[in-house]
């Protein structure tokens, strides 16, 4: 199912048909993509771009979307299922060139009252590493509060301290 944010933004289902614009979107962000998100080291061909496609469709509870604006392929938009009842969490990355453009945040506006109304969602989380201030912000403009940290090892081997912002959708 599309989701209409408005007439130049939509989502639609993440497929593997779109490997190829995917692998080409992280490729132009590459560097910012890694600092934030382990797995953009690993897209790096059309194959492990199909991988990250299906791996993603293969999570039970969880759907995936392609974030399109102005007809062009710029970043994934996800809910994920996690394990309290009635919750999700919302996970999202973009290109550089969608960055400023407040896509998230539009997209946040129709998806989270369709979340509460299909699927009865009532609490909404998003996890972000504590430097991931753009994320963090948006977070916060979705009503979002701290919850709690925790340290997580990424790719670089170093110790970052991931944090959970949570939102009541009432």
């Amino acid at each position: 199912m599309d989701y209409y944010i408005s007439p130049h933004l939509y989502l639609t289902p993440l497929n593997i048909e779109q490997a190829n614009v995917l692998l080409e979107a992280v490729d132009m962000s590459r560097e910012s993509l890694e600092i934030c998100l382990p797995w953009a080291q690993a897209v790096t061909d059309l194959n492990s771009a199909k991988k990250y496609i299906t791996e993603r469709q293969d999570m039970p509870g969880s759907r995936y979307f392609s974030i399109m604006y102005h007809k062009q392929f710029m970043g994934v938009f996800a809910v994920k299922s996690v394990e309290a009842p009635n919750t999700c969490e919302i996970g999202y990355w973009l290109c550089e060139q969608a960055r400023g453009n407040a896509i998230i945040d539009q997209i946040l506006s129709v998806m989270l009252p369709s979340l509460k109304e299909e699927q009865e969602i009532r609490h909404i989380e998003f996890h972000c590493l504590d430097f991931n201030i753009p994320s963090i912000k948006i977070a916060q403009r979705a009503g979002a509060k701290l919850l709690r940290c925790y340290s997580v090892t990424m790719q670089d081997k170093l110790p970052k301290t991931m944090c959970i912002y949570a939102a009541d959708l009432s």
